[in-house]
């Protein structure tokens, strides 16, 4: 099972936020007809449209959200990410468990997301060790500025590694944000590899991928080889 941020971006352009999809039901059709490796049930959990609400659902801190540090306040966000993870390996998980042939086995679960996705994907991942083994993160997004990503890399080092889990990170050479460019998110993706090998993960895949965009498309283009990374040693996390 593949539990995973921005569900309506997933499967089908015409509910997607900017007209791309992951092709995610493509994908797991074709590990199947192509036998080259085992499909997962994908669990897919809508974000707000607005973004302001979905910084909020997506993050886990109070943070104000301005283009530059020294700019204009845009907005207050009040962040509940914690109550995100938690609707989700509870009442969710429960009831894809009871409502499908989905495995209990850790060995079994993952979670993934982009961008603030990936953040969440992150936190999900170090908070409910004993339930999720695979982490997926594309283009994490848990900067400093705004976002307050120090609170989330201290607690993915405070979660340590217990057990271990597969962890894949990537990010584009092109990609940009309102608020910062490509070099910025380089150093970003490699502060993040840092914080998971602090923790104690080793099973650890960190990706710069050339010429890569800030869209799903992007994203959805990747998927199945980290997919297939995470999932290819079944008994070692």
């Amino acid at each position: 099972v593949v539990y995973m941020f921005d569900g309506h971006n997933l499967l089908d352009r015409t509910t997607s936020t900017y007209d791309k999809e992951w092709r995610i039901d493509e994908t797991m059709q074709w590990l199947q007809t192509a036998q080259a490796g085992e499909p997962a049930i994908v669990v897919g959990i809508d974000a707000p449209q607005n973004k302001y609400e979905r910084f909020a659902m997506y993050t886990i801190s109070d943070w104000e959200y301005r283009m530059r540090p020294d700019a204009r306040l845009l907005k207050r966000i009040g962040g509940y990410g914690d109550e995100t993870a938690a609707f989700l390996m509870g009442p969710v998980k429960d009831l894809v468990e009871r409502t499908y042939r989905a495995s209990r086995d850790r060995r079994d679960v993952a979670v993934a997301g982009s961008s603030m996705g990936g953040y969440m994907a992150l936190y999900v991942g170090s908070q409910y060790q004993r339930q999720v083994s695979k982490v997926l993160a594309f283009s994490p997004v848990a900067l400093d500025a705004p976002t307050r990503g120090y609170e989330l890399r201290d607690a993915v080092v405070a979660a340590g590694a217990r057990p271990t889990q597969h962890i894949y990170l990537d990010m584009g050479d092109r990609e940009r944000l309102d608020f910062c460019g490509s070099q910025v998110l380089l150093d970003h993706l490699e502060e993040l590899r840092l914080t998971v090998q602090e923790a104690g993960h080793r099973h650890v895949l960190a990706r710069v991928i050339a010429g890569a965009r800030h869209d799903e498309r992007a994203w959805g283009t990747r998927f199945l080889e980290a997919y297939q990374w995470a999932f290819g040693d079944m008994g070692s996390a």
